[in-house]
């Protein structure tokens, strides 16, 4: 009879763990997403020859040079991202940012820990999130790449996270040129702290124009930070 109860109890909590693969929608066992999805995303590569080494754009055969890190002149190191910006991630990031699916976050954070820890070699000194404007913060709830960053932060507690601060109140980037870009950003970050000497990683959700995340980097720079990456979930192309 006992043997019974833990066989009915065992069974009772295999099946109140079944759930879904929020990719492709088969079962899973208590895991957000199926291991053939995961090893799917595990093959992707951001960087191939297509790729500048440097802000991950795609260029155009033959090129050499390229036309994005020469326009917009980047001064970080380079971009190091986990994912293509694109369908099925997209969604489920939008619906962590903007529907406050929470339970979105730490899947998302253990998949970009997956991918970045395979194409990092040493661990930075100071690790930076992007901030959000205190009004965005305060109607958002939450911030989505200290959510992004948990994994890491979990597994590397040494690494110490420095929070900087965004003052200014900005548009949204995508909708600007250049030029408008660089004056939406202009002074928009404070970091209270020397970084001389130091290697930064600075954390975005995605990359899009990089003009965000330049901009952040450039007060690493006036800070006396030695090295400047970005990492991100995602980096997506743009026209």
């Amino acid at each position: 009879m006992k043997f019974l109860t833990l066989i009915n109890n065992l069974l009772t909590r295999m099946i109140l763990s079944t759930q879904y693969c929020v990719l492709c929608g088969s079962k899973t066992n208590s895991q957000q997403i199926c291991n053939y999805c995961y090893q799917d995303l595990m093959r992707q590569a951001t960087m191939t020859p297509q790729h500048c080494w440097k802000c991950l754009i795609k260029m155009q055969p033959h090129q050499i040079v390229c036309s994005n890190c020469s326009e917009n002149k980047f001064i970080f190191d380079r971009i190091v991202a986990a994912f293509d910006y694109g369908f099925p991630l997209d969604q489920i990031l939008q619906q962590l940012k903007y529907r406050t699916k929470l339970e979105y976050s730490a899947l998302l954070s253990q998949l970009f820990y997956a991918k970045i820890s395979t194409q990092i070699t040493h661990l930075p000194d100071i690790i930076i999130p992007v901030p959000l404007h205190p009004k965005k913060h305060k109607l958002r709830g939450f911030n989505q790449t200290h959510e992004i960053l948990r994994e890491f932060a979990n597994l590397h507690p040494k690494v110490r996270i420095l929070y900087a601060t965004r003052s200014k109140e900005t548009q949204p980037q995508a909708t600007l040129n250049r030029g408008e870009r660089i004056a939406n950003l202009h002074k928009a970050f404070r970091i209270h702290e020397n970084l001389s000497g130091k290697s930064v990683a600075i954390i975005d959700d995605v990359v899009t124009t990089g003009t965000t995340v330049n901009e952040l980097a450039r007060e690493c720079r006036k800070l006396g930070a030695d090295k400047v990456e970005i990492w991100c979930l995602m980096r997506a192309q743009h026209d």
